[in-house]
């Protein structure tokens, strides 16, 4: 157990700090990368992003792999929507901090290891998508090219997707209680980490 404490808390750490630098570069466009690399970096180089899918594919892997398949093409769909709304309807507030309460309320259903109905994953999973999605179209600008921007975002929403959950309802058939402690754990840490970063970004209006 102290040996878990001593690489879990710097990760934890190093998470938070992640967090805010990539906040600070969520919106800069990567030069050199080619539109469609762009769209797939973006998400993934965004804790904002980066954890809420994770925790979405855990949560989807978690309840059952079979019951949950849909994840696979609702999310990445409801994130391509998502991203051509940001086309059209710009300045839409409230998105950063939606999308980190995202994490929050995925990170604490893991946490709570509810066997959740198969019809409210899909509902978070598309509501999700569309915020989501919203924040990435945000950037694309300039001479982003807006489809290839989006495949590359569905591309690497699918892979990530699909793997977290693959690997996750893979690890919880092994029945080990300790990993399934350990994914509650990791749900647990995510909606920490996205309850610290809201009241920090609620801080910083208020000072603003």
């Amino acid at each position: 157990m102290c040996a878990l404490q001593r690489v879990a808390w710097p990760a934890v750490c190093g998470l938070i700090v992640l967090m805010f630098v990539g906040s600070a570069n969520a919106h800069a466009v990567y030069q050199g990368a080619g539109d469609f690399y762009a769209g797939m970096l973006h998400p993934l180089t965004s804790p904002e992003h980066l954890l809420p899918m994770l925790a979405l594919g855990v949560l989807a892997g978690q309840n059952g792999l079979k019951r949950c398949e849909f994840v696979l093409w609702a999310f990445p769909a409801a994130l391509a929507a998502g991203a051509c709304i940001a086309l059209a309807i710009t300045d839409l507030h409230g998105i950063f901090l939606f999308n980190i309460a995202s994490g929050v309320l995925l990170g604490s259903l893991v946490a709570a290891a509810f066997r959740l109905p198969s019809w409210l994953i899909l509902i978070l999973a598309a509501v999700f998508g569309l915020s989501h999605g919203y924040a990435n179209g945000a950037v694309i600008m300039g001479q982003i090219r807006p489809g290839v921007f989006i495949t590359g975002l569905v591309c690497a929403s699918f892979i990530l997707i699909a793997y977290t959950v693959a690997a996750t309802s893979f690890l919880l058939r092994l029945r080990p209680t300790w990993i399934a402690i350990a994914v509650r754990v990791a749900g647990s840490w995510a909606a920490a980490i996205g309850l610290l970063v809201l009241s920090l970004s609620q801080r910083a209006l208020l000072l603003s």
